[in-house]
């Protein structure tokens, strides 16, 4: 088994070079739908891939409710294109509507309309079917055979790869290369994970009702009886990938394979490891509107505006100089927001005050209010999810922590490094692929970008902050020279999408 993502960008499109049609399946795509990092990825890597200029790119997504009332509230045009899919789902047809948001200079998005399968509450709201139990296998594989059917018709002929991405996707994979494949030979399929700990888990019985045979690839893991939508996914790909080098790596091995490593180091295959991008346009300090001040790697001062603006926004004392630390995360174990939790004591003796911002398990939300009204000094607690919040403490906050368990990417420490607060992260995934940690001396010297730390414990986290308390209080200019070096990477989803590029015409000849 073996993973390899290249090295180099591959080269700009050359007279010569034949136009490429993708189609990317995914259950999310941002701004419309979406439940974190999946979603982002979908609303920026396809703008990426069709400015490269011989890609023609598409994205497929359900017609959630989310989708409708995006669409309401910000006044987008969703148009219908004419076309339908009729389909099976157990003992009765869904027939679904096709219809385009298209804006000039994007590659246009397509959402399937089938309200009794996708308008629900939230993107993955299951309805119970007695004995047959959730529904969400069905109505994803519903939407991904829907798309494979149609993409061609859509966008003008047949495909050269299909894109499908995490769980919801991987049936598109499954009946490309099984019940339609004479459909579409000459089309080539990616499996992109997110994150290998969601892998779509259903009854095997549910397999004839997707018109799915339950066989080996397809059966989950120590379960016969179980199908597995994202084992199968993998076994039908020609190329899978994940979203950072490390993560390829280490979904090979049974601390983070989930139960699937196995299957992944025998795939004859690599797996590719492409590190995500974030949207360059959004997080930008320059000219964020969310911010009270904006600022650049050449122009910093108003970040601490920002810093000011955000304490007293929290409730915080604005007196010292204190090490100002932020959070946003969904607050659930993966994300190690426990551990943060055990830093909360320490944070007098480190000279640092704490800004948390997220939602999610009721145990961490009650616990961080329960610390903020114990420490009302050193911890702000917003349980909520705001997205100009979130832009204010990644500006206003001096240091930013993400201590994952395990992280497939992390976008949050990309968007800190790109406002100039310092990330602190367990050396996990993405995070050790984006955050250089060289030592004391050489962070002070400008030759990293953060912090890392190596056990998933609080010891070790309460450890990397008093590194960086030390730098910030003892040495100011190393402190800048380590904010200035992540200001001035590139997170931008250009490099990203030549690897995809690449790796879509070396699959397809």
């Amino acid at each position: 088994m073996s993973t390899d993502t290249p090295t180099e960008p591959a080269a700009g499109p050359t007279p010569e070079a034949r136009t490429l049609r993708v189609a990317h399946v995914s259950s999310e795509v941002a701004p419309w739908a979406k439940s974190g990092g999946l979603g982002d990825v979908l609303g920026a890597l396809p703008q990426a891939l069709h400015a490269l200029g011989d890609v023609q790119v598409a994205t497929f997504c359900p017609l959630h409710r989310a989708v409708r009332k995006t669409a309401n509230q910000q006044a987008r045009l969703l148009e219908d294109t004419g076309v339908r899919s009729t389909l099976p789902v157990g003992d009765r047809e869904h027939t679904g509507r096709w219809l385009v948001h298209r804006a000039e200079g994007q590659p246009p998005v397509y959402f399937l309309e089938e309200d009794g399968l996708f308008d629900r509450a939230d993107l993955y709201t299951a309805y119970e079917q007695g004995s047959r139990g959730s529904d969400n296998g069905r109505r994803f594989a519903f939407f991904a055979r829907a798309a494979l059917q149609a993409a061609p018709e859509l966008m003008g002929g047949p495909l050269d790869v299909l894109h499908a991405h995490d769980w919801q996707g991987a049936p598109a994979l499954l009946y490309l290369k099984g019940p339609d494949a004479g459909a579409h030979p000459g089309t080539r399929g990616v499996l992109t994970i997110h994150n290998l700990a969601y892998q779509g888990i259903f009854r095997g019985s549910d397999a004839p009702a997707m018109g799915l045979e339950l066989d080996a690839p397809l059966q989950h893991p120590g379960d016969a009886h179980l199908l597995n939508l994202l084992k199968g996914g993998i076994a039908a790909a020609d190329a899978v990938t994940t979203v950072s080098p490390r993560y390829a790596e280490e979904v090979t091995t049974p601390a983070f394979g989930h139960g699937l490593d196995g299957w992944l180091r025998e795939r004859a295959a690599p797996v590719h490891g492409i590190l995500n991008g974030i949207d360059t346009e959004e997080w930008a300090p320059a000219r964020d509107l969310a911010l009270p001040a904006t600022y650049s790697a050449e122009a910093l001062s108003g970040k601490a505006t920002c810093r000011r603006q955000l304490l007293r926004d929290m409730g915080l004392p604005t007196d010292g100089e204190d090490l100002v630390l932020g959070v946003v995360s969904r607050m659930a174990s993966q994300k190690g927001l426990d551990l943060v939790l055990g830093l909360v004591p320490h944070l007098e003796r480190l000279r640092a005050r704490l800004v948390v911002l997220g939602t999610g398990a009721w145990e961490l939300e009650d616990a961080f209010r329960a610390g903020a009204r114990a420490f009302p000094d050193r911890l702000a607690a917003r349980i909520a999810f705001k997205v100009p919040l979130s832009h204010r403490i990644t500006a206003g906050a001096d240091a930013f922590l993400v201590p994952s368990r395990f992280e497939p990417c992390g976008l949050t420490q990309l968007y800190a490094m790109r406002y100039g607060t310092v990330p602190v992260v367990h050396a996990v995934g993405g995070l050790a692929d984006t955050v250089r940690d060289p030592g004391d001396a050489a962070l002070a010297r400008g030759e990293g970008t953060g912090f890392c730390f190596h056990e998933p414990t609080t010891e070790a986290l309460v450890e990397a902050v008093a590194r960086a308390a030390r730098l910030f209080h003892a040495d100011p200019e190393g402190w800048r020279r380590v904010q200035l070096a992540g200001m001035r990477g590139d997170f931008s989803w250009a490099p990203s999408a030549e690897r995809y590029r690449a790796l879509y015409r070396e699959l397809t000849g």
